[in-house]
């Protein structure tokens, strides 16, 4: 005889649907869907693989700013939970828990300024599709995510509105520094998150803040590596064919290894800067790969 599923109560619900909601700000998820238009972009259109570079920029300035910000202010989240997970079905227990388990700071809210900082740089920068539809979702997203933080008992409502604030400055910012006619100059965008992450690396180590100090120096490798990268080979990596699927799994175990086990790190501080340098490398010089490996074959 088999167990009935307990009936969710309407807030048990509400939080269930934006557990779900909230992962497409998570930086994971923002990071590696930026990877894949940065891949496969040309596929599509040419204009694809720079504007995915220079969002992986703001991406990456965004949360330097977010890092700085939260260990300077040093505010601490929300304590109540809007739910008990341990009272939903065993398939979404452990999920919805995992969501609703957030540690660091407060404020601002990361995922509102990473949200607004990737949707709304994707809805400013694209030129495929109509103008107010891209803005039309890129909003819609940003509020869905936003408003899920405060749904989830993570944030404040202060702490979204003014990450999407901070949002809606830095991609204002990083399109006007990264536009150069027609063309877009992703490193203007990462040369500013390194400088970002520099500040940020000042605040954490002051404070002594460990993982975070790690995360700075992280964003630091990223930006510095990003930028160079991209400064030297814009043209030959606008150029470059789009990823094929054996080589965005391979890339992606490799960069994903470097980023990862920095973050976790397994590398110490001066790895973490050197792992993460060469997983952006990696990751925007994959298509370099590409054209030797079609070369060669």
């Amino acid at each position: 005889m088999t167990t009935p599923l307990p009936l969710l109560t309407g807030t048990e619900l509400l939080v269930t649907l934006f557990a779900f909601v909230t992962v497409l700000g998570d930086a994971w998820v923002l990071f590696a869907g930026l990877t894949v238009l940065y891949w496969v972009g040309p596929r599509i259109d040419d204009t694809l693989r720079p504007v995915a570079a220079t969002v992986i920029a703001l991406a990456t300035l965004a949360l330097a700013v977010v890092l700085a910000v939260k260990s300077y202010t040093a505010l601490s989240r929300p304590t109540a939970m809007p739910i008990d997970p341990a009272s939903l079905p065993r398939g979404l227990a452990s999920f919805v828990a995992g969501e609703l388990e957030s540690t660091g700071f407060t404020f601002p809210s990361g995922h509102a300024t990473g949200a607004t900082a990737v949707y709304g740089g994707l809805a400013a920068l694209l030129t495929v599709g109509r103008r107010r539809l891209r803005y039309t979702v890129a909003g819609s997203v940003i509020v869905l995510v936003s408003a899920s933080r405060v749904i989830l008992g993570v944030h404040y409502p202060r702490d979204i509105v003014a990450g999407m604030v901070l949002g809606v400055v830095l991609v204002a910012v990083g399109s006007y520094l990264a536009r150069n006619g027609e063309s877009l100059q992703a490193d203007r965008v990462f040369l500013l998150a390194a400088l970002v992450s520099v500040g940020g690396i000042i605040v954490t180590a002051a404070a002594g803040l460990t993982e975070d100090l790690r995360h700075a120096v992280i964003g630091f490798g990223i930006s510095v590596g990003g930028g160079i990268l991209w400064e030297r080979l814009t043209d030959r990596l606008c150029d470059a064919p789009p990823v094929s699927i054996p080589g965005g799994i391979a890339g992606l175990t490799v960069t994903g290894v470097l980023l990862l086990g920095a973050y976790a790190g397994l590398f110490g501080l001066l790895g973490a800067a050197v792992g993460s340098i060469a997983g952006i490398a990696c990751l925007l010089g994959l298509p370099l790969a590409e054209q030797w490996r079609k070369k060669r074959s």
